[in-house]
């Protein structure tokens, strides 16, 4: 999928003693970022302030289910006003506001020209295959989980909607990258069968609230 850079370098980084901010020998300070979540994001945040111009770092996405919108929306910004030269990796798969996350930046990078006197942040393309696992926001309990349309208070449904618009519109964005505006049928039938697009197929998915696989 050419939605973003194509990457330099695998990014791997080695399986003992990982932590979620880890950081190896390397052309760029790697920053494995295990979930997103307030323990992980805070300390990220620090580093991409603090960073001055033009230092090198990779954040690493290595297997990383998701967590938290309202962590993810301050990493976003965060990103958008750091100095440093960023470079968002997956490594296996990244889910939910892990995908969101590396699928911002693929769509909207920051001085992808990689301008000197800017910060510059855009996500790489893996050289082994890798996955994202995209969804609408939801909300756990326990074994189970619900979405927006499932919180019987009209309030809080209110409250979370920014959350649930973000990731439409960004969903919609990789959608229409893909082509799927130029698609003159979502379906066609002949003598054996009714087919269904593959981009068709993949709104609907969204929009029925499952998950939607995007190789990389």
């Amino acid at each position: 999928m050419e939605v973003g850079a194509i990457a330099d370098q695998d990014g791997t980084v080695a399986e003992a003693g990982v932590s979620q901010l880890h950081v190896i020998e390397d052309d760029r300070e790697t920053l494995e970022l295990a979930c997103i979540d307030t323990a992980t994001v805070g300390p990220l945040i620090q580093v991409l302030q603090n960073a001055p111009l033009g230092k090198k770092i990779r954040i690493y996405l290595r297997a990383n289910p998701g967590g938290n919108v309202g962590q993810l929306q301050d990493l976003i910004e965060a990103l958008g006003r750091t100095n440093a030269d960023v470079e968002i990796a997956v490594g296996r798969f990244a889910m939910s506001c892990a995908a969101v996350l590396w699928l911002w930046f693929a769509l909207d990078p920051i001085n992808h020209l990689n301008d000197p006197s800017e910060g510059r942040v855009v996500s790489v393309n893996p050289l082994k295959p890798a996955v994202l696992m995209y969804h609408r926001p939801r909300w756990p309990f326990g074994d189970y989980y619900h979405f927006i349309d499932d919180f019987k208070n009209k309030t809080i449904r209110e409250s979370v909607r920014e959350q649930v618009d973000m990731f439409d519109e960004l969903f919609y964005r990789y959608l229409d990258h893909q082509g799927f505006k130029g698609v003159h049928a979502a379906t066609f039938s002949n003598d054996h069968a009714t087919f269904k697009h593959v981009l068709q197929h993949q709104l609907e998915t969204y929009q029925s609230n499952k998950d939607c696989f995007i190789p990389l």
